[in-house]
Order: structure tokens, then C-alpha cells, then sequence
């Protein structure tokens, strides 16, 4: 039998009910000891139906052949240990009860469980019960051997990334399977001068690799770990990693035995749990909607579902086997094999590039796995929209770049549809600068790949002075003539209902059109009339105003938004200029981004990139 998940416990009370069945405030809570053991006080019973204390069997019974399952425990004490199996439809039996013993081992079959179905145990205390450690087998043995690439790609965090290094470094069993851990520093605040560094550099010595470039986006920080892995011949993987984030080895582990296990190679998504909401799971899997050509979960009810509030064992839906399209490159291990085969990462810089990497993978042969039980907690993007900044460019261009190599319906099936109706309402709206950024967009799409990697390093600056003439792209906060005025005629109060249903919508534009023709008045030109909150500005009520500050989630800073009838026509004839053209073009466009494909991603083109 081979290790697949080892037990671990939490490092932080918030954390505690991803690893541990809580009865918070309860007098015998089980409590970690300080060599790491964990006591069941006399009387009560623990159970380990959690995120990180279950084994997700499904998966290794799907992807690796898996037929027999055991469990290993390492107790003292006296009372009784329950095996339970769950099936993919969550309901929950139990397999196999033995009395607590030095040593406890118990086999499960498992072999008609590919659908889906979670493995777990519980400890029922007669006296008091020490776990001193635990794991779970599988009958599948290792079909890889070889090490692991770690990459970091890191922009002006160091304070992160140096506490993700530390963790790396105080984690031996991690280090045993990693050749190097690459931090790939595409910032201004280095990591290597941030306090501490030198301490952790020597501890990891040759494991520790700083790579200092400039800032390529995701797309040329990852790449370069790519890059770096194929030259490392003892590597057969990489695990792409972001900086914001807080790790557990053992989780980081998971994900590499799961590599070295699977019958045939597969790219290995790891879950993005929230860095501020430890217990909240950003998306238990992730497609590609062919219908809108739009990343996101299978089920949107799913999404940020809160682990505390309602854990492994009363969350059906999370027992059954999810397939999914790709992984964030938050945590995602990706086979030496599958960058051999299909290249590097397109040179989008930021947003698509993984979907994309990963549809252009499975394509090949390697599908993406997003693992259970191998996640990591990174900085949730939640608080802020990044679709009406300079991210807007990246957004939509890379979209339809996507479609374009990947759609299966055509045109991109509702795609083009959605995004004119998304420009109308950023219209309407007063948001003019990411419509803008839309047009450029499109227009990239439509010059064709030719100069996508010369222009990488340019994307940022390029974006940004795109928005220089827009009275929306400067933050106002107190102190602000605007924004004070404004701040004092806040609205109060909960806005219209949204229109619903086609006569109402169709109603509501008619409207809002009819508006777009009347500027502001004089009053409205030196300063907003009021302001909304973050919650109150929705598509329907901004369109009422001709001049309003709509402020940030906590309300200390906000943007201007004033109407411009000039500028609104213009843009609105451009976006839809723009879309008619790719959408009458789209089957040369598909054909000339297909065959540039394997240029833009060959690892010699990435290679001139970072090295001239």
C-alpha cells in the first residue's frame, strides 16, 4: 500500500473545521498537543468529515485505478474507531468499527466508487484518546518518481511569498519531493530584500532559485517556471503557484503523490480556499460554459461555499466526482509531459491564461483534476471589480482569443451577444474607460497574434494611459471637494427593483438612451449629485443619475461617474463596430490564432522573450 493523504491538523482556530469536526465552545473539544498529537477527551467523540480530514476516494478510484483503500492510525487510549463511507449521492454509512489499539489499520473496498464518495473516521473516547498521527492507502503504486518544480510568480508581495518560503523550508516531507523552488520576482519591492530572506535562503539553500525579470503578467511568471522545469531533467512536473497565499505542505503534497499515482498524466488543479474567510471554497471545480464561452462553476450556487457553515457531511453535492475544464494557476501542477506536448502558456499576461492552457491541454490527451483535499488559501478578489479597471483590456481579449482556439460552438456560441450587451450597460452606466479598453481589445483580437509577446511588457502601461482621459479613473476620498459634496447627499435606502423579463429591459434601454442625450447640468459638471454605495450602484440604478460618486465597499474612496453624451455615442458605435467585424470574420480569425499557437507557446519563443 502507498501514502495518498496523510492526517493534519490546524495551525489556527479560524482554520479548525477544515481539519476537524467542531463543537466549538463545547468542555471536551479534542485538542492539538503540543507535539502535534491530538487528544479526544474521555467522554466525547471527534470526527474527521472535513475538508482536509476526509479522503476524497472517487477521485483516486477514477484517475488511478484505486480498488482498496486503508486507513492507518497511530492512538492511545481506550474506545472504539468507526470507518465511514459516503457514496456520491452523500449519504453516509459505516464501513468498519475497531477498538482503539496502539496500532489500527482498516482496508476498504472501494472500487465501485469512481462516481463518487468520501472516506472519513471518527473516535468515539471511552478514556482519553491520543492520535498521535494517521493516514490513508492506496493500492496503487507510483507510476512517476520524478521531483517537483515549486514556482512562484511574485509582483510586490514579499511579505507573502517570504511566509510561503518559510513554510516550504520547515516542511521535510515536502522538500524530500521538490528540486527547486523557483520564485519568479516581477516586482519593484524584491523579495529577497524583504527582512528574514537570508535566513530562509540558507535553510532552503539549492532548493531556493530567485529569478528577477520584468513584469510579464502570470502568463511570463509561470512560463518561466515552465520554462526552467524542462530544463531540470530530474523534474517530471511543475507546481504553479501565486503569491498571496498561505500554504499547508501536506495539502501541497497531496497533489504531487496524486501526480506520481494517476494512471495517465493529468494536470492537477489544487482549491483556492479565502486567505481572509479561511473556511470559505472559492469553487469545487471550474468549466468553460460553451453556451456564454464564460469561466465558472458548473452550479453558481456552489461558489464561496462556507465549510464552517456547512460542512463535508451536509454539503450533498460535494460528494459526488466533479470534472472540471481547468484550474487557477493559484495552485496547479502541471506534468513535464503536457508542456512537452502542447507548450507554455499563451502570452496573454493576465486572466484566461489558465483556462486556456488547460483546454489546449486536455485537448491533447491531458485533462485537468481539481483535487479535494490539495488546496491552499489565497486573497479573494471578492471586494473588488477588476472588469471596469485596466484588467478590462485583458478580460475581453482574451475571451474571445480563448473562443476563438477553443469554442465549440460557433462564434463563440452566445459570446459576442454578451459582450455588446455588456458594453451597453457599462455605457448606460457612465463607465467609459473599460468600453474603451473593450474596443482596443478587439481590435487586438482582429490584428491578429503577430505581436503579442513584443508587447507583453507594455500591456500595463498601455492600459492605464488608455485611461487618463476619463474623469472615472481617479479615486476620490475624503478631502476631495467631489468627493466630500457627494458624500454628504448620500443616498439612503434600497434602489428600484431590477427590470425584469424582455418588455421591462427593452423598456429601461429606451429609457436610458433617451438620457444619454441630455448632459449634465452645470452643477452636476463641478461635482457629483449624491452617491451610492457599492451595493446600491447596480446597472439599472446608476443610469438614473447624470453625475454620482459610486463608493468602494468600505465607502473611503470612490469614482466619479459623469455623463458624456459625445463620448457615450462614440464608444457605442465603435464597440459595435468592433464586434460585427470579429464576428464576420471569426472563422479566418479561429484559423490564424490556431496556427500561431504553437510558435506563441514553444518554449524557444519564451526563451527569446526573457532573454533577448
Amino acid at each position: 500500500m502507498h501514502v495518498a493523504h496523510v492526517l493534519s491538523l490546524p495551525s489556527a482556530e479560524d482554520r479548525r473545521s477544515l481539519y476537524l469536526e467542531g463543537r466549538a465552545g463545547k468542555d471536551d473539544l479534542a485538542s492539538v498537543q503540543a507535539d502535534g498529537s491530538l487528544l479526544v477527551p474521555a467522554g466525547s467523540a471527534q470526527g474527521f468529515a472535513t475538508y482536509f480530514g476526509a479522503f476524497p476516494a472517487a477521485y483516486w478510484v477514477r484517475w488511478a485505478g484505486v480498488s482498496t483503500v486503508r486507513l492507518e492510525l497511530d492512538l492511545s487510549g481506550a474506545g472504539t474507531v468507526r470507518v465511514v463511507r459516503t457514496g456520491p449521492d452523500g449519504v453516509a454509512r459505516t464501513v468498519a468499527t475497531e477498538a482503539v489499539a496502539d496500532r489500527v489499520g482498516v482496508d476498504v473496498d472501494v472500487s465501485d466508487g469512481a462516481e463518487g464518495g468520501w472516506l472519513w473516521f471518527e473516535v468515539e473516547a471511552d478514556a482519553d484518546v491520543l492520535v498521535r498521527g494517521g493516514r490513508w492507502l492506496v493500492d496503487a503504486a507510483p507510476r512517476r518518481d520524478g521531483r517537483v518544480c515549486l514556482s512562484i510568480t511574485t509582483v510586490n508581495k514579499p511579505d507573502y511569498c517570504l511566509e510561503t518560503l518559510r513554510a516550504i523550508a520547515a516542511a521535510p516531507a515536502l522538500r524530500e519531493v521538490l528540486e527547486t523552488v523557483f520564485v519568479v520576482d516581477q516586482g519593484t519591492r524584491k523579495v529577497a530584500d524583504e527582512e528574514g530572506f537570508d535566513d530562509v535562503a540558507r535553510e532552503l539553500g539549492p532548493q531556493l532559485t530567485v529569478i528577477d525579470q520584468g513584469n510579464l503578467g502570470g502568463s511570463g511568471g509561470f512560463s518561466r517556471g515552465m520554462l526552467e522545469t524542462l530544463d531540470r531533467p530530474a523534474c517530471d512536473a511543475v507546481m504553479l503557484m501565486d503569491d498571496d497565499v498561505a500554504v499547508d505542505p501536506e495539502a501541497l503534497l497531496r497533489a504531487v503523490r496524486f501526480h506520481r499515482t494517476v494512471t495517465d498524466p493529468v494536470v492537477v488543479g489544487g482549491h483556492m480556499l479565502d486567505y481572509n474567510q479561511p473556511t470559505v471554497l472559492h469553487a469545487f471545480s471550474e468549466v468553460v460554459d460553451q453556451r456564454h464561452f464564460m469561466w465558472g462553476s458548473p452550479d453558481r450556487e456552489h461558489e464561496r461555499h462556507d465549510l464552517a457553515a456547512t460542512p463535508l457531511r451536509e454539503t450533498p453535492w460535494m460528494h459526488r466526482r466533479a470534472d472540471g475544464d481547468f484550474n487557477g494557476w493559484w495552485m496547479c501542477l502541471i506534468p513535464v509531459t503536457a508542456l512537452r506536448a502542447v507548450g507554455l502558456s499563451m502570452p496573454l499576461f493576465l486572466k484566461w491564461d489558465d483556462a486556456e492552457f488547460c483546454l489546449r491541454a486536455a485537448e491533447a490527451g491531458f485533462p485537468t483534476v481539481s483535487l479535494p483535499g490539495a488546496a491552499l488559501w489565497h486573497v479573494a478578489w471578492v471586494d473588488k471589480d477588476d472588469t471596469v479597471e485596466w484588467q478590462a483590456l485583458l478580460h475581453e481579449r482574451n475571451r474571445v482569443v480563448t473562443a476563438l482556439l477553443h469554442a465549440r460552438r460557433p462564434r463563440g456560441g452566445a459570446l459576442l451577444r454578451d459582450l455588446l450587451a455588456t458594453d451597453l450597460k457599462l455605457l448606460l452606466g457612465m463607465r467609459y474607460y473599460p468600453v474603451d479598453l473593450h474596443v482596443r481589445a478587439l481590435r487586438e483580437v482582429l490584428a491578429g497574434p503577430g505581436t503579442l509577446h513584443a508587447e507583453l511588457a507594455d500591456t500595463v502601461p498601455a492600459a492605464r494611459a488608455a485611461g487618463e482621459r476619463y474623469l472615472e479613473t481617479t479615486r476620490r476620498s475624503a478631502g476631495d471637494p467631489a468627493f466630500d459634496a457627494a458624500v454628504a447627499r448620500r443616498r439612503s435606502g434600497d434602489v428600484p427593483p431590477r427590470p425584469e423579463g424582455t418588455r421591462a429591459q427593452a423598456l429601461f434601454a429606451a429609457r436610458s438612451l433617451l438620457r444619454t442625450v441630455l448632459p449634465p447640468s452645470a452643477t452636476e459638471r463641478r461635482r457629483p449629485a449624491g452617491a451610492l454605495e457599492r451595493g446600491q450602484a447596480t446597472w439599472w440604478e446608476v443610469p438614473r443619475h447624470a453625475s454620482v460618486l459610486v463608493l468602494d465597499a468600505d465607502g473611503r474612496a470612490g469614482v466619479w461617474l459623469r455623463r458624456d453624451p459625445g463620448t457615450f455615442w462614440r464608444l457605442a458605435f465603435a464597440t459595435l463596430a468592433s464586434h460585427v467585424r470579429v464576428a464576420v470574420r471569426w472563422r479566418s480569425l479561429a484559423a490564424s490564432w490556431r496556427a500561431a499557437v504553437p510558435d506563441l507557446t514553444a518554449p524557444g519563443t519564451w526563451r527569446r522573450t526573457f532573454h533577448g
